[in-house]
């Protein structure tokens, strides 16, 4: 799939695991090495956050908007302080 629009849409419809170009964490592999793999994210089913779908992790962002391009994300941290984020849809394989 590598149509932007395509690839936009099955996000945008929710439950989506996904991987995005150049972000890595050190987990188990398929292969069953650890070492430095794709970060694994999942659209939440109602396609308003994406959170790291690994074991352990409760880490994730809401969507701001589903851009043409590419998904805006926000999140504040413990102190209030708001982070904002984008990821190009041209960057993202679902899996």
């Amino acid at each position: 799939m590598s149509n932007i629009k395509e690839i936009k849409e099955v996000l945008k419809k929710g439950d989506t695991r996904f991987t995005v170009k150049g972000i890595t964490s050190y987990r188990k592999g398929d292969d069953g090495e650890y070492g430095d793999h794709p970060k694994l994210f999942k659209v939440h089913k109602s396609g308003d956050s994406i959170n790291v779908d690994e074991l352990l992790s409760i880490s994730g962002m809401n969507v701001t908007k589903w851009g043409p391009t590419c998904v805006t994300l926000y999140t504040y941290d413990m102190l209030g302080k708001k982070s904002v984020g984008k990821i190009n849809y041209k960057d993202i394989t679902i899996l």
